[in-house]
This record gives C-alpha cells, structure tokens and sequence, in this order.
C-alpha cells in the first residue's frame, strides 16, 4: 500500500509540473472543446494520464486496478496490478485497452471519470491551478455525490479550482 500511495504521489506532482503553463490560457476555452464530448466509451472508467491508471469509476476502492505503460509506438509496453505484478490480458483485450487509452489521450486531460450512471469528471492543470469539471446525471446530486464544494459554472457543469501561488 506504501508503494501505491507513492506512485500516485509521484504521478501527481509530475502532472502538477508538467501540465503548468507559463502561458496564459483561458481554462474556458479547453473546457469549451470539452463540454460537448461524447463520454460514452469510458462508460465504468476511470483513467489517470502518465503510466496510465485504470480503474473501475463506480468503486471507491478498487482492488482491480491496474497500471498500463505504452512504448513511443502507442503501443501497451507491460501492465501491472497494485501490487507492480505484471498481468497478462488477450490480445483482444490489448487492443481495446490501447483504443481506450487513444481516446483518452485525445480528450488531452489528466484525469477522466465516467460512472454507470453518466456522472462525468474530468482534471486539466493550467497557469498552477487544476481545473475539475464535473457534470452531473439526472440521477444525483452534488451530496449524494459528495461533491458539494463544486459551483455552477454552465449548464449542467459544475466546477472546482485550485490554484498555487
């Protein structure tokens, strides 16, 4: 358990640094080319950039999650549960997981969500500050969701910002 929570330390100060602009960007703009995406195919997923993290986006702690490399080609390189055992999936199961994780690479975020239920969140870094939208279902609310420091911000968006100084 130390090591996992060292990785995922690790991979978030490497987002904190590497995804700060010195550039001004307007966060509004990346979330514009966002807010009309189709989340469907990461219906259950929940994926961290970097040595991509995929887990089960409906379980608060999932045991089934697992750590997938891709090489320079694009192509998966090894994957590895928690415990950094290395798995071995089908190749049909292989080229799934890589057209997932293409998807996900194109949506250009650090962090995308999508439940059962179609509740959506998804992390950008930009000028220190993390930007994370969340747009509700139908089905709940920000408490069911524990989500209730989220604001409005368009629609059926809610965001949350934090800033470093």
């Amino acid at each position: 358990m130390e090591k996992l929570t060292r990785i995922l330390i690790s991979l978030f100060l490497f987002l904190i640094l590497t995804e700060c602009s010195p550039t001004p960007i307007e966060y509004s703009n990346k979330f514009s080319k966002l807010e009309n995406e189709n989340f469907t195919y990461f219906k259950g997923y929940s994926i961290t950039y970097g040595e991509y993290l995929i887990s089960n986006s409906n379980e608060k702690k999932d045991n089934e999650r697992i750590f997938v490399k891709k090489g320079i080609t694009g192509k998966i390189k090894n994957i590895k549960d928690i415990d950094n055992n290395s798995i071995t999936k089908s190749e049909t199961e292989i080229k799934s997981l890589e057209k997932l994780l293409d998807r996900f690479d194109k949506l250009d975020v650090s962090n995308l969500s999508v439940d059962d239920f179609q509740n959506i969140q998804f992390v950008f870094f930009l000028d220190k500050c993390s930007y994370t939208f969340f747009r509700l279902s139908d089905k709940n609310s920000l408490k069911d969701m524990n989500k209730t420091y989220f604001e409005k911000y368009k629609k059926d968006w809610y965001l949350y910002k934090q800033c470093s100084e």
